[in-house]
């Protein structure tokens, strides 16, 4: 398998994964050595045929989904480790050649974590001089956190691969599809009773989608460049009085450095 990195923009690599004719029959030989022990065929016991017979019981379409994963898992793997991509989002097929049913050439995108610059945090917060004239209404903290959001949003400057905004937008419109489903409404009747259209809320749902991510991302950034860190035994000492499950662990950890790092921007303001 011959793997080219055709181009890297917008947070973005674009890969060729190219295999010969050969690859691809010893893939093939891989998956149905995988698949056959889940076939069943008449007068055999489930995975007990020959393989020669049980492959060709074998569901052809599952059979080359199983082949193009486990190309795929190996490649992304392999352009991984090579170039030192850091992924962000789960890889997206772009396009399959397989011209005379012989080699196979593979397109594919894989959307990658920007690069992001913050050398002094500090300057986007200066506290502003006091001032002897009458002081104005003291913010809340939801209105400081939300201007530190904007201030970061327009300072720090990073491009959100285009494919993980889309992904966020379509789970976002699932969601919307469902709570419509409950009020007894189609989507489409739903967006007509709240006056949008379908492309109206797409817009809406991808600006917060890339902000969201953004800000994500810039505050992971500033808790690694100021150490803010977590320890193992503080999210479960966290997780054990809020009753989170150990498989959600990771997750916490994150929420709780996010809000460390907001915390202490909020120090600077």
């Amino acid at each position: 398998m011959k793997l080219i990195v055709k181009e890297t923009k917008n947070s973005t690599a674009y890969l060729d994964i190219i295999l010969t004719e050969e690859e691809v029959n010893a893939e093939k030989e891989h998956a149905v050595d995988e698949l056959i022990s889940t076939v069943t065929v008449k007068g055999f016991r489930q995975g007990k045929a020959p393989k020669s017979i049980a492959a060709d019981h074998i569901d052809p379409e599952k059979l080359s989904n199983h082949i193009l994963n486990h190309v795929l898992n190996h490649a992304v793997s392999q352009a991984l480790k090579e170039n030192k991509f850091r992924l962000l989002g789960r890889p997206v097929l772009e396009n399959i050649d397989s011209k005379d049913n012989k080699g196979w050439t593979i397109k594919l995108s894989l959307p990658l974590f920007p690069e992001i610059k913050i050398e002094n945090v500090s300057k986007l917060f200066k506290k502003p001089a006091k001032s002897k004239a009458k002081t104005a209404k003291a913010e809340t903290e939801e209105e400081k956190v939300e201007k530190i959001y904007k201030t970061l949003l327009d300072n720090v400057k990073l491009e959100i691969p285009k494919s993980v905004i889309e992904e966020e937008v379509n789970y976002s419109l699932e969601r919307l599809e469902a709570q419509s489903k409950k009020l007894n409404l189609t989507l489409e009747k739903y967006l007509k009773a709240v006056k949008k259209t379908l492309e109206e809320v797409k817009e809406e749902y991808s600006k917060r989608a890339e902000e969201s991510i953004k800000l994500d991302l810039i505050l992971l950034e500033i808790a690694k460049v100021e150490k803010i860190e977590t320890t193992n035994e503080e999210v479960e000492q966290i997780a054990k009085s809020g009753g989170v499950p150990e498989n959600q662990l990771g997750q916490l950890k994150t929420i709780i450095e996010r809000r460390k790092t907001i915390e202490y921007l909020l120090k600077l303001c």
